[in-house]
């Protein structure tokens, strides 16, 4: 079946945009009574073939309006390279990575699509991390605008973290340099340019970042990368009559930009062939906005071996496993006695995603549905095979609590222009003069404006927000008072989840993490040692991670001093 393409002008009719901006003003005016805007329009809420029940007038609503293609699967799963640097004259590993733009064909019949990529058209290599071991990473901005390169999750000092005070200038490279000593997991790497996040990750700049202590070959993993190793970055995108890509193309798409491409490592609907035996797949959710709730077709069982930061201390057996922007899984599947069959990835996001908000215009098509992501045909055994190790890792208990801090997540506020239809005017202004200088053209959408905020405050790059010690350790207590979902990201750290609404995580939380989810109206509780310093030039950031919420006001900044 061919794929239905969608452009910015035929996606929506008037009605719709009139709806959507109905629904934008109860939001900004402070309120989720969207019902409310819609009668005071006259409009009736009853089903029927003259009137819209709550399911369509939540389908009209999406924040991504977008129409539903079936893939076909075809085409090799592309494997990211696997980079390990190379010795420098004074010995130092050095890795050499070049932002620029380029041309990726993400699916069949596709023409090429303008993107950015490090060391290629999208996405950049794998970098191959040991722990303990000095390293030197030279990053070259090759675009016309400035940007950054954050190492997410990895525990670097705040010069060294990538954070938005880091930029890049066109044609300038940045020099990092560090020791990474934390315990193997799948990190990756991003850009974070205050305001623009979004647009830059959606644009192709994104990869993975895999420390390595050989805590894998010592366990028996499968680690033989890219053949029973696989990496798995599971993106969306909205592409335009023209195949280029579409950024926030309508202003609601400030609560979360999504699309109706899914790429898995930069190509839609591919194929990965396997040997039967043991597959281990790391799994990032690289999405701006959505969530994933990740299974395999047949309700087949498999077995999470990490979380965000690091092994669990065994293996969970499970059937759907829900990550969020920037969480990251491995997970272990039994193909042993697969030869010859196939089966998908998949999202079955209709059992968990439309209850994470009480508007109807958070969720679009997919979030209610389920729907494939990667097809797996299993080969003849290759030899020698991983195995499912009974025990991973023991986690230690963090030191003694010394410190308490709250916080609180809020959605879009009132502030706009007074809020209502003056707040979606503002908006829609903001909109129009969004810069056009991403690839092909692509709009670099809204940016830097007040509608989310933790702790009742914006985003203020002159302000820091607090600083804590060197060696400390707290407890980080996380309200969402907001009506959907957001995400916590903390750099420079890994926290444990102690509990959510008072009662202890499940098991395939119970890990080291750096992003946590957290429902509306849910408490979650995280402890964390900090223990790289960061200044008030380069302090470290704490942020929703749906990146329209953190491009617009939901982060924070804070620095770790010496005592």
């Amino acid at each position: 079946m061919p794929h239905q393409r969608v452009s910015s002008q035929s996606r929506s009719t008037s009605r719709r945009l009139f709806l959507r901006e109905l629904a934008a003003a109860a939001l900004l005016a402070g309120t989720s009574n969207w019902v409310r805007a819609a009668h005071m329009a006259g409009m009736s809420m009853a089903a029927g073939s003259e009137s819209m029940g709550m399911g369509a007038m939540g389908s009209m609503l999406a924040t991504t309006p977008i129409l539903r293609h079936t893939p076909s699967f075809a085409g090799p799963l592309p494997i990211p390279p696997l980079y390990a640097g190379n010795r420098a004259a004074d010995g130092v590993r050095e890795y050499r990575l070049a932002i620029a733009a380029g041309q990726a064909q993400l699916s069949a019949g596709l023409a090429p699509t303008p993107t950015w990529g490090y060391r290629g058209a999208i996405l950049g290599p794998s970098l191959r991390i040991p722990r303990g071991e000095p390293i030197r990473i030279l990053v070259h901005n090759g675009l016309d605008q400035s940007t950054t390169t954050h190492w997410h999750g990895a525990h670097v000092p705040g010069d060294m973290d990538g954070g938005p005070q880091s930029l890049i200038a066109p044609g300038r490279t940045w020099h990092y340099h560090y020791t990474i000593d934390q315990p193997e997991a799948t990190l990756w790497y991003h850009p974070h340019p205050n305001g623009r996040t979004g647009p830059h990750v959606y644009a192709g700049l994104a990869g993975l970042y895999l420390v390595q202590d050989g805590s894998a070959e010592r366990l028996g993993l499968p680690r033989h990368y890219g053949i029973d190793d696989v990496p798995v970055i599971v993106q969306d995108r909205l592409l335009d009559a023209h195949d280029r890509l579409v950024y926030m193309p309508q202003v609601m798409d400030v609560m979360g930009m999504k699309g109706n491409r899914f790429l898995v490592n930069g190509r839609e609907s591919p194929v990965l062939e396997a040997p039967a035996g043991w597959l281990r797949l790391r799994l990032l959710n690289g999405s701006n906005a959505r969530l994933y709730n990740f299974a395999l077709s047949g309700d087949r069982t498999f077995y999470q071996i990490a979380t965000d930061a690091g092994f669990l201390e065994a293996p969970v057996a499970l059937q759907r496993l829900l990550l969020a922007p920037a969480e990251r899984a491995e997970i272990l599947v039994d193909l042993r006695h697969l030869d010859g069959k196939r089966l998908w990835l998949r999202s079955d996001s209709a059992a968990v995603v439309p209850s994470l908000s009480t508007m109807p215009m958070d969720s679009d098509a997919y979030d209610r549905s389920v729907f494939d992501l990667l097809e797996i045909r299993v080969g003849p055994a290759r030899a020698p095979g991983g195995r499912l190790p009974e025990h991973l890792a023991t986690l230690a208990n963090l030191p003694e609590i010394q410190r308490e801090r709250h916080f609180s997540l809020q959605g879009m506020m009132g502030g706009m222009g007074g809020g209502g239809m003056a707040g979606m005017a503002a908006l829609r202004k903001a909109a129009a003069k969004a810069p056009r200088n991403g690839p092909g053209g692509m709009s670099m959408g809204i940016g830097n404006l007040p509608l989310f905020t933790i702790n009742h405050l914006a985003m203020d790059m002159r302000r820091i927000d607090f600083s804590t010690t060197l060696g400390s350790t707290e407890l980080w207590e996380v309200v969402n008072r907001a009506h959907m979902a957001h995400t916590f990201h903390v750099h420079g750290v890994s926290f444990r989840i102690q509990s959510r609404d008072g009662r202890e995580p499940p098991p395939w939380e119970r890990g080291w993490k750096d992003v946590v989810l957290i429902r509306r109206g849910e408490s979650v509780r995280l402890a964390m040692t900090f223990t790289q310093p960061a200044s008030k030039a380069f302090p470290f950031m704490y942020h929703c991670h749906m990146l329209e919420h953190e491009d617009n006001g939901m982060m924070g900044q804070f620095t770790v001093v010496r005592s």
